[in-house]
């Protein structure tokens, strides 16, 4: 979907343990050449925060905000999503506005094309993580299946909030499946480089 991302899968019980990721070590290799080749070219926290505030989906029903400090250098605080009816980061005529996770069993090879996950098993909303001074915005999401499930595909989505138009804006297939065992926590993450 961007120039840099890795994603990763973790069972979450009985104690949180990571069991797959997709491009581990290209992210951590860019992370560490990045800090040495060029440690003057990175991100502000206010990026951080505006990614983790845009991705964070709104299905709970406040207008999320985030902080930033202005060239002015005054302290603002700005709202992430807005009220008007048609855009594309409405949360106040209908909350649910933000970024889902989904799930699949297919292994059929993505394209930039694709419209949806080949064969969606769960999709659920994201919650974000960005820490001031870090290098990545984590969008994650969190998954029980009743029963144990081989998982090939992962997909991110954006749901527009005003109209409930859902479009896929990263479908990715793992090399091998993940099984996620029934009624265990398993927690998706998308992490994006800044």
């Amino acid at each position: 979907m961007v120039g840099l991302r890795k994603i990763e899968i973790w069972q979450m019980e009985p104690v949180p343990r990571k069991v797959a990721s997709v491009g581990e070590d290209l992210f951590d290799m860019f992370i560490r050449l990045r800090q040495e080749e060029v440690p003057n070219d990175l991100g502000t926290d206010w990026f951080g925060r505006m990614l983790a505030a845009i991705f964070k989906n709104d299905a709970g029903g406040s207008q999320p905000t985030f902080t930033v400090i202005d060239t002015s250098g005054a302290g603002r605080t700005v709202p992430s999503k807005i009220s008007y009816a048609s855009s594309m980061f409405n949360s106040t005529y209908a909350y649910d506005c933000g970024a889902y996770i989904g799930i699949g069993t297919s292994s059929v090879t993505p394209t930039k094309q694709d419209v949806a996950l080949k064969a969606e098993v769960a999709r659920n909303p994201a919650s974000t993580n960005y820490t001031d001074g870090g290098d990545r915005v984590t969008v994650q999401a969190s998954f029980t299946l009743a029963s144990d499930t081989n998982i090939y595909e992962v997909g991110l989505y954006w749901k527009q909030g005003n109209d409930g138009w859902v479009w896929l804006l990263d479908r990715t297939v793992l090399s091998s499946p993940v099984t996620f065992p029934a009624n265990t926590a398993m927690l998706v993450a998308y992490v994006f480089a800044i």
